[in-house]
């Protein structure tokens, strides 16, 4: 592979509008251990693998103790809603936050804090990869433009908005739980889009690579968000539902961990760690549909962006 990315076809999307407080999304296309070694495929309904575990000197020398602040690693956050963290307060006081609702306490914040980096935090809620590599996002430049000869570490949560993870989710919810104007869920859009979602993602890895070769590129995977078996409440489909829902994330998932694979980046597999922390279970890592007021349906809560934070802070010391 190299840094040059592919020329491909944009796929049309199903979309579906979604209000948090004062901000719409528009959402189209869907115990904490790391999952950051090996190289193995699980073959589970995750259908979870591994990417290789390359790190950069500036990361490595940087992050080397984690006793004291890495002062001086330069670390760039980039992604869609999955990582800004809709609704979870307090919005940061970066540029655009309150316009991509990014949170203080979304995971890239709190390894910052973990780690005593800077970071330069660009994600955006509804962004997909062409708002990471070419498109602007509203007044949001590409938030690949963020990254510098200097940065060290870079964290990438991007594709769910490209095959619809999310809008499938909220269209069917608001379907079976008789809701108005829900929309359709295109399943042709959605299959041709994943056709060229693994050259996406790793066309916006090779792109951060271009930009910082010693950088290390963490892609961390989005997390299971309706069970592995039947519904609740809290998500109200149907079973034929549920499953179009878990085959979103299994291949969503696949795609990631292939593009990780092939570029070199490290897998952060949430996906993974998230199983029985889905909308149903006792111990919840994202919101159900109808979340509390200001909340975003189906997305990560405090105890979901923990978890991912976890994660990246499990594979930084091993890079060490």
């Amino acid at each position: 592979m190299t840094a040059q990315a592919k020329t491909r076809r944009p796929a049309l999307m199903a979309c579906a509008a979604l209000a948090v407080g004062a901000l719409t999304l528009t959402a189209c296309g869907g115990s904490t251990t790391a999952e950051v070694s090996g190289g193995k495929k699980d073959t589970g309904s995750a259908a979870t693998q591994t990417g290789k575990a390359v790190t950069g000197k500036a990361g490595r020398t940087a992050l080397r103790s984690f006793n004291a602040p890495a002062a001086g690693l330069e670390y760039v956050a980039m992604g869609s809603s999955f990582a800004a963290g809709p609704g979870i307060q307090p919005v940061q006081s970066s540029s655009g936050a309150a316009a991509c609702a990014r949170s203080e306490n979304n995971y890239a914040s709190i390894v910052a804090r973990y780690a005593g980096a800077n970071l330069k935090d660009v994600t955006c809620s509804g962004a997909t990869t062409a708002n990471i590599l070419t498109t602007n996002q509203g007044a949001q430049q590409p938030q690949i433009n963020a990254v510098t000869p200097e940065t060290g570490l870079v964290t990438i949560t991007i594709g769910g908005n490209d095959v619809s993870y999310l809008g499938s989710l909220v269209t069917h919810s608001c379907q079976t739980s008789g809701g108005t104007n829900c929309g359709t869920v295109n399943l042709d859009a959605i299959n041709q889009a994943f056709g060229a979602l693994t050259d996406r993602l790793e066309n916006v890895v090779n792109a951060v690579h271009a930009r910082a070769p010693e950088a290390d590129v963490y892609l961390v995977n989005y997390p299971v968000i309706v069970p592995d078996s039947g519904t609740c409440a809290n998500v109200p489909l149907t079973a034929e539902q549920v499953a179009f829902g878990q085959n979103i994330a299994i291949r969503l998932a696949e795609a990631t961990a292939t593009a990780a694979d092939n570029t070199g980046a490290t897998l952060i597999n949430l996906s993974a760690a998230s199983h029985g922390h889905d909308a149903c279970s006792s111990d919840p890592w994202v919101e159900g549909y109808r979340p509390a007021a200001g909340r975003a349906p189906y997305h990560p809560n405090e105890n979901g962006m923990q978890a991912a934070a976890s994660l990246v802070k499990s594979a930084l010391k091993a890079s060490e």
